[in-house]
């Protein structure tokens, strides 16, 4: 990792309400303005009604730390990779059982997750879908019963009922 700091008494940033220090943060190895920026701002508070309070602030620029990133190929791989298994969310107490099924995934290395809420099937699987999960876990009243997960392949349409154990070894 490598960084250098440098003092500069004349920078200035186009904002206004600053009063005291101010700071910018660039990326070495890019052509690119920066990153970061902030300062310390009295009383700026008081537009909105509280006076006599001094802060200091910082903002980041996400989209320019996107491109400093793509830019380097910092990407971790595996960041890129989509999830595997989406567990669909059809109410709060199917919900409990999927998540400690999605605990078991995750901990056998398995990219999974659950839809974060209990919206219709169509717009789960519409994610599903639009985000390359290879497969989507049904866990419903049946499959709780059972103590099954009905696993289906995005891809081919197939679905099965599989264990716990079972779909953890299918991506062994």
């Amino acid at each position: 990792l490598r960084a250098s700091f440098e003092i500069d008494l004349t920078l200035a940033r186009g904002l206004n309400y600053y009063t005291g220090a101010i700071l910018e943060v660039k990326a070495l190895d890019v052509q690119i303005g920066s990153i970061t920026g902030g300062g310390r701002y009295d009383n700026l508070t008081g537009v909105f009604g509280l006076t006599g309070v001094s802060g200091v602030g910082i903002s980041f620029g996400a989209d320019r730390i996107f491109d400093v990133l793509n830019q380097l190929d910092l990407y971790p791989k595996e960041s890129m990779e989509s999830t595997q298994v989406l567990f669909v969310n059809f109410g709060e107490r199917e919900c409990e059982v999927c998540l400690s099924h999605l605990a078991r995934l995750r901990a056998a290395g398995i990219r999974a997750e659950i839809y974060p809420e209990a919206a219709k099937m169509k717009k789960q699987m519409g994610y599903a879908d639009s985000t390359g999960v290879e497969y989507v876990a049904l866990v419903g009243e049946n499959e709780i019963a059972a103590e099954k997960i009905t696993l289906k392949n995005m891809t081919t349409g197939e679905q099965s009922l599989f264990t716990i154990d079972e779909v953890i070894a299918l991506f062994a």
